[in-house]
């Protein structure tokens, strides 16, 4: 069932936890359940960067039109596109439902909230890594200016 709506944040805090919380809920989804039992295949040490490599590369980087948009991670699974909180998502529902500790991260939540992107919990310690840097990897991240996307 798709459910479609308006939500009113009272803060910037308030729409990271909403965020955070969705992935949570996604895991359940035929379409992520589809997914990470591919990914649960490979050695367990493999699967986040293979995660981040898919999320990266097969969904496409596109902004949200006009105000924020915020869908499960089937529907962006699906579509094959979507903006840094769509991907981030994703990246954290396959992970968790591979069997893999991650979290959404956002960027200067308290403040103006320009991104999002996520944590994973690898070699003991919660590495960074941005779904929607191409150029990027857990525990990696290029500053602003060299970073690339497949935005469109």
């Amino acid at each position: 069932m798709i459910r479609v709506g308006i939500v009113q944040f009272p803060s910037n805090l308030a729409k990271a936890r909403y965020m955070a919380a969705g992935s949570v809920n996604d895991l359940n989804l035929p379409e992520v359940q589809r997914w990470a039992a591919v990914f649960r295949r490979l050695p367990y040490a493999d699967r986040p960067a293979a995660i981040l490599r898919f999320c990266q590369y097969t969904i496409d980087y596109v902004r949200d039109p006009r105000r924020e948009v915020l869908e499960d991670s089937a529907v962006t699974l699906l579509r094959g596109f979507g903006d840094c909180d769509a991907k981030a998502r994703v990246f954290v529902t396959l992970c968790r439902a591979s069997g893999i500790p991650a979290r959404e991260k956002p960027v200067r939540p308290a403040e103006d909230f320009p991104h999002i992107l996520a944590e994973v919990y690898v070699g003991g310690r919660w590495r960074p890594a941005d779904p929607t840097i191409l150029n990027s990897s857990i525990d990696r991240i290029p500053p602003a200016w060299k970073a690339v996307t497949n935005y469109w």
